[in-house]
């Protein structure tokens, strides 16, 4: 329902009722000792609980009379490098929480809740909407994130001691092949990031006497889509709105389609 809301701090506080920080846990523990039986149940009880979340997200998306993605929901279908960042630092925190008693579990919870509720949750949207691309790219995020929780969680029990090094080094180059082999996808996507970035940098610095472009959006890189709100001291003229479409291009150097927002200056 946060999500249908766009709602960011109803969001954070569902986040919070995530239950699955202990078998993520185990299954990096399990990966470090080679655990077969504490490995098939850990994945068992995440998957398991990952599918009933998921479930729910699409029943509730089929109720809800929505059709239309807003930036809460498509904010976790495109992953790249930075996610896998936060992923690793959380399992670091996850991980460091569950091998100290002094340190309150709670916070644990929520970095893990973080990264995988959300992507869970709009990948059932995805499947509601019977939408692949939106489904696709929250389950890259969403396997993104469990990956580079378990892979950080593993190397930092490894480090405090919970096994020998030769008992570990399998689990350990595994979760390391089985991230760096996402790592692709993820660094194709940072690449967008960038690509999106100084495209709207570039716009943004543009401006006339009399004419001067804000809220640069990219709406699709491929074809290239942009939206933009032009700051003006009156009503433009057709000629005049594809005079500024041929400059936006000629500044980025590719043809593009446009949508403006006229705000008028008094």
């Amino acid at each position: 329902f946060g999500l249908f809301a766009n709602s960011s701090p109803v969001v954070i506080g569902a986040m919070i009722l995530a239950p699955l920080m202990s078998p993520i846990i185990s299954l990096s523990m399990a990966t470090l000792r080679q655990d077969r039986k504490l490995s098939l149940e850990s994945l068992t009880t995440i998957f398991t609980g990952l599918a009933l979340s998921m479930a729910f997200a699409v029943v509730i998306t089929l109720v809800t009379p929505l059709h239309t993605p807003n930036n809460e929901i498509l904010a976790r279908t495109r992953p790249n490098l930075l996610d896998l960042g936060i992923a690793v630092v959380s399992g670091i925190a996850g991980a460091y929480a569950h091998a100290r008693e002094e340190v309150a579990k709670t916070l644990a919870g929520v970095a893990i809740a973080v990264v995988l509720v959300p992507p869970s949750a709009v990948a059932g949207i995805g499947l509601g909407w019977l939408d692949l691309e939106l489904f696709s790219g929250a389950m890259l995020l969403l396997i993104t994130n469990l990956a580079g929780i378990v892979l950080a969680a593993t190397l930092t029990f490894l480090l405090l001691g919970f096994s020998p090094l030769k008992l570990a080094t399998r689990g350990v180059i595994f979760s390391l092949l089985f991230a760096a082999l996402l790592s692709i996808p993820l660094a194709l996507g940072f690449k967008r990031m960038v690509y999106e970035h100084q495209i709207i940098q570039r716009i943004e610095a543009w401006e006339t006497e009399n004419i001067t472009v804000k809220d640069v959006k990219v709406q699709r890189l491929q074809p290239l889509e942009l939206s933009v709100r032009i700051v003006a001291s009156g009503p433009l003229e057709e000629a005049e709105i594809q005079a500024i479409k041929r400059s936006i291009e000629e500044l980025i150097g590719s043809e593009l389609s446009l949508e403006i927002t006229l705000a008028i200056r008094r």
